[in-house]
């Protein structure tokens, strides 16, 4: 593993989401924060090509972050391209040293662990459409899940006691 102080840096953050489900509401607000706060964050596009295997400009976004913030929604494991950027971003874990955060929106945290429940049935769903071994993305899931993160419903509940 390269220790991250010698890793070259291109962003602070690296978002990770499925669009349809997160775009337009905690994603769009998480990435105003960071940004109007200072925090060179990475966002993707709509023009990034969509496929099987991450784009160059993509893997070069998720490499060159410092943390990567995963927002596990319930239809996120219905999207290839989000669970093969989660291996992408647990390996540049293991490998550079990145600090990954996952942010559980309106799913939870055991479901997406066990992959059971509703994001169990999409993932297979999805397995199934692309004909593809899912132990990396179990893997992942897994992983991510066990990280110590944020849940929504803790964060709607702690903004309900300031209000």
């Amino acid at each position: 593993m390269s220790s991250s102080s010698d890793h070259p840096w291109i962003y602070d953050v690296f978002i990770s989401f499925r669009g349809k489900d997160t775009r337009q509401t905690i994603v769009s607000h998480l990435y105003a924060g960071l940004s109007n706060a200072g925090i060179h964050t990475f966002l993707d596009d709509e023009k990034l090509r969509k496929g099987n295997k991450l784009g160059a400009e993509l893997e070069r976004a998720i490499e060159g972050s410092k943390i990567s913030i995963v927002v596990l929604s319930p239809n996120y494991a219905g999207s290839s391209w989000c669970l093969n950027e989660l291996v992408h971003i647990m390996d540049c874990q293991k490998t550079y040293g990145q600090l990954v955060i996952p942010l559980f929106y309106y799913v939870d945290p055991t479901f997406v662990r066990k992959q059971t429940g509703e994001f169990g049935k999409i993932l297979q769903v999805t397995a199934r459409k692309k004909e593809v071994c899912m132990s990396k993305w179990r893997t992942a899931l897994y992983d991510v899940a066990n990280l110590a993160g944020w849940d929504a419903k803790t964060i709607q509940e702690h903004e309900a006691n300031y209000c």
